[in-house]
């Protein structure tokens, strides 16, 4: 069993994280290939130097590990599962950031997670993610691009309200005139869909949500629909459109466009400690239910 490390190169806790993760797992017998950007900037702070087979560039380092270690925030995971893609490599999320919805494990639990999951120890949670085509000018080669938390649909450069159709299985949805449009899945929920009014939604349940980003009329409201749908998105302003994917890839398209969204044909595997509840992290992160009132008498 070998573990892929990689994590955000900006972080400057990253270094000494890794490389005592590292000892950690050179102690225990554990095999590990670790990102070359790390290594090198371990090999410069403790003048320490990983051995060249324990080292590999992000594209050599999927191909060769059974489970991937991320260490940064919720976007560095989002990045992670990119670069996974349809793998099956199980991610174990370390949480740098801010909030790690979907990086749960704290720093000094690393080493203790990974000899369980060696161990067998763990389990793993499944996420759906989003495939995006896009359409332009009767193109029939569509660009493609995935996306685990949502995709978003906005004009490029400046902000302003764009025409937007939505189409679900062919059927009108809506017409907007609005800043863009999210679809989110429900791992995304958490995300850009709650800052623009979405629902919080439960990781397994299978739908989507769509999200128009400040709609120019009051009506227009969030909408949940299944999973095993396509979405159509026909955008008839004569602008430049960006597709984004989890803030980390861009299509940029120079509309009348269409962009097909639909459930890729794989999902994204976690692994997390047996202990792990989804309501627990809501809670702890959101401070979801958290009542101020009883903190106090007045």
């Amino acid at each position: 069993m070998i573990f892929g490390i990689r994590g955000n190169n900006n972080k400057a806790e990253l270094a000494p994280i890794v490389h005592r993760l590292v000892k950690g797992l050179d102690t225990a017998g554990i095999d590990y290939i670790c990102d070359k950007e790390i290594a090198s900037q371990i090999r410069k702070r403790f003048k320490d130097r990983l051995k060249q087979t324990y080292i590999a560039d992000e594209k050599e380092l999927v191909k060769r590990c059974d489970f991937m270690i991320s260490i940064g925030g919720d976007g560095t995971f989002l990045a992670t599962a990119k670069l996974v893609g349809s793998r099956n490599i199980p991610i174990i999320g370390v949480n740098l950031g801010k909030l790690g919805f979907l990086a749960e494990t704290r720093t000094r639990e690393i080493l203790g997670f990974v000899k369980k999951v060696v161990k067998g120890e763990y389990k793993i949670d499944e996420r759906t993610v989003l495939e995006a085509k896009a359409y332009t000018n009767g193109s029939k080669s569509p660009r493609t691009i995935f996306g685990m938390n949502e995709m978003v649909i906005n004009q490029s450069e400046i902000v302003k309200t764009i025409e937007i159709g939505v189409y679900f299985n062919n059927q009108l949805v809506n017409r907007y005139h609005a800043d863009g449009m999210i679809i989110s899945t429900p791992t995304g929920s958490t995300g850009y869909s709650l800052s623009a009014g979405g629902p919080i939604v439960f990781p397994k349940t299978e739908v989507f949500i769509l999200s128009p980003l400040s709609p120019h009329t009051l009506t227009a409201r969030p909408v949940i629909l299944p999973d095993n749908g396509v979405f159509k998105v026909k955008i008839n302003s004569k602008v430049q459109v960006n597709v984004v994917s989890d803030g980390n890839s861009i299509m940029k398209l120079r509309s009348p466009a269409i962009v097909e969204i639909k459930k890729a044909p794989y999902k994204i595997k976690i692994a997390k400690g047996l202990d792990s509840n989804y309501f627990k992290v809501l809670t702890g992160k959101l401070l979801w239910g958290e009542d101020k009132r009883k903190k106090s008498r007045f």
